[in-house]
């Protein structure tokens, strides 16, 4: 008798433990969801139009995200010189969109805040990968130009 009750306690308190674990970990699993979580951190890619190395931070802010990037080559840029790239976005539709200003950083083309894109940034869950595409102003279309595809190198 003494055996059953403590086989039916452990199975109690194993059954309780289950619930409170999976309980927590299906809580992550939709936090994991958010946009906040899903596109903040540490992003970095190749531009496979120019060869260029592109880093982009992705920072949450009240109203939306902020971009902090930077290429090591970009094509607008005089011969390909280094950029900067900052941008405010809002999610739409499931993706992050707004506009971003490129800044050239080298000699005779360092111009501030002339060359402004729409852009797009969709995360792929599958893949863990979010690719930036830019976007015609007028009509939010992709332009005909290969998007870049990064991989998250830090969540934070």
């Amino acid at each position: 008798m003494k055996y059953r009750l403590g086989i039916a306690v452990v199975s109690v308190v194993a059954t309780v433990l289950a619930t409170v674990l999976f309980g927590y970990d299906s809580i992550s699993a939709q936090e994991m969801r958010t946009p906040r979580s899903i596109y903040t951190g540490l992003w970095q890619g190749v531009d496979e139009v120019d060869g260029g190395n592109s880093l982009r931070s992705i920072l949450p802010t009240e109203s939306g995200f902020r971009v902090v990037g930077r290429d090591t080559w970009h094509g607008p840029c005089g011969y390909g010189d280094p950029a900067a790239v900052l941008a405010q976005l809002s999610v739409e539709q499931g993706s992050l969109e707004g506009t971003w200003r490129l800044d050239c950083q080298a000699g005779e083309t360092a111009e501030t805040g002339d060359r402004s894109f729409k852009v797009r940034y969709t995360f792929d869950p599958a893949t863990q990968t979010l690719t930036e595409t830019l976007l015609d102003p007028r009509t939010g279309q992709p332009i005909n130009r290969i998007p870049i595809v990064f991989f998250r190198i830090n969540p934070r």
